[in-house]
């Protein structure tokens, strides 16, 4: 197996210097956010970490739910913050990730939206309200 590239976290070089690179793969995932495909590569010695936009993006559909739920809220920095706790990416890393996810929406879910038909609704019982307390205190 060839020396891993020094680009890559400690742990990881650690469990492909004892020959596991299945447990590499695993550690790469929980450092960087990569995807499968994308961690087993970079194992295997494809791209360096950081190169390409598809890096990037790959790892955007993979937030942690706390992280989305703080993007969702438009909290940014709260999201960075969450981000780097859950995953040790450094803060200049972390701060690419979300702003990817907040640029593509990819992190981000749906916003509810309010059938037109519940407001129409909600007004009709409002006028049969006043309506009916107009009959009444006439």
């Amino acid at each position: 197996m060839n020396t891993p590239p020094e680009d890559l976290p400690q742990a990881v070089r650690e469990a492909l210097a004892q020959g596991n690179k299945i447990e590499a793969i695993k550690r790469l995932r929980e450092a960087t956010g990569l995807g499968l495909a994308e961690a087993k590569q970079r194992v295997e010695g494809g791209a360096p970490l950081g190169t390409g936009q598809s890096t990037l993006t790959a790892s955007v559909h993979s937030l942690p739910a706390e992280v989305v739920a703080a993007l969702a809220r438009g909290d940014e920095i709260g999201a960075i913050r969450l981000l780097r706790s859950h995953t040790g990416l450094g803060l200049k890393e972390a701060k690419e990730r979300i702003e990817a996810a907040a640029e593509t929406g990819g992190a981000m879910p749906p916003s509810p939206q309010v059938p037109r038909s519940a407001g129409a609704i909600w007004w009709a019982a409002v006028l049969v309200a006043l309506v009916a307390a107009w009959f009444v205190l006439r």
